[in-house]
């Protein structure tokens, strides 16, 4: 099996085990999951590249 078709056959287990998972919960707890993903990708998306690489070198200043 190929890398590409190996790839394709995890990808679309993921999607039957997610869509198993919204269909047995209720939707305040799914959602709440999506958010942790999505709102970060939005609020980045809407930034400069100069506030981009500001939030980055915070971050890498603030690990431990």
């Amino acid at each position: 099996m190929s890398f590409m078709e190996d790839n394709q056959r995890e990808r679309f287990r993921f999607i039957l085990k997610w869509a198993e998972y919204v269909r047995t919960h209720d939707d305040k707890e799914w959602s709440k999951q999506q958010n942790i993903i999505i709102n970060p990708c939005l609020e980045t998306a809407s930034m400069t590249k100069e506030q981009f690489l500001e939030m980055r070198r915070k971050r890498k200043n603030s690990v431990p």
